[in-house]
């Protein structure tokens, strides 16, 4: 009964509410269900009391020198990307938007990344872990439902980056078992794409 319960959480949570807004089937912006996901998420891990919480705890042993590398190989390869195949948006927010550009840099990674993290990365490996006895089979899982949920930007380059990106951040969060470190990573990744113009595939459609 609770495989069962669980089953058809994380397919209603995960697939059909990301393809009922894809449908606009709901009318609510967009960005209220993250919320709602997330209050439910953070309800149900601490009423748990096996959750481990030591995730929260603030580390001194980060692997920032791996995340800073992995940042400057994403920003030299899609800053080329974005001047060769995009020349008019290449660092458009910090060029022509500079205060709005402050603005995302500073709000994304509480509003968006922290939120996703808790939600994909530490609920999600937690909750699910019963329902798949193969660690690369619910890998694979959880970057297939993070890409799902990017399906309202309605481009096919969010969906690639962001299955590409739940795999590094997994083993990011998996590896060092800390919300805070793949908070810090996505957080970095997130903000250079804003930056560097590619974030234009991660804007809501009107």
């Amino acid at each position: 009964m609770k495989k069962l319960y669980l089953w058809l959480e994380m397919i209603f949570m995960f697939l059909v509410l990301p393809v009922l807004y894809f449908y606009e089937l709901i009318p609510v912006h967009k960005a209220v269900p993250l919320v709602i996901v997330f209050l439910y998420c953070l309800f149900i891990v601490f009423r748990d009391k096996n959750f481990d919480r030591g995730i929260f705890r603030i580390k001194r042993d980060y692997p920032w020198q791996e995340i800073l590398l992995k940042g400057f190989v994403l920003l030299f390869i899609t800053s080329i990307w974005v001047y060769i195949f995009r020349g008019d948006v290449f660092f458009y927010l910090p060029r022509n938007n500079f205060w709005i550009w402050l603005a995302v840099i500073f709000t994304y990674p509480i509003w968006s990344a922290y939120t996703q993290e808790f939600i994909y990365r530490a609920f999600f490996f937690y909750r699910y872990k019963l329902l798949f006895r193969n660690p690369l089979l619910l890998l694979l899982i959880n970057a297939v439902c993070f890409s799902m949920a990017h399906i309202i930007f309605r481009n096919w380059m969010a969906l690639i980056f962001t299955f590409v990106g739940s795999l590094i951040f997994s083993f990011t969060y998996l590896r060092n078992k800390s919300l805070n470190a793949v908070f810090l990573e996505h957080s970095l990744y997130g903000n250079i794409l804003f930056t560097n113009g590619l974030g234009i595939y991660f804007y809501l459609p009107n």
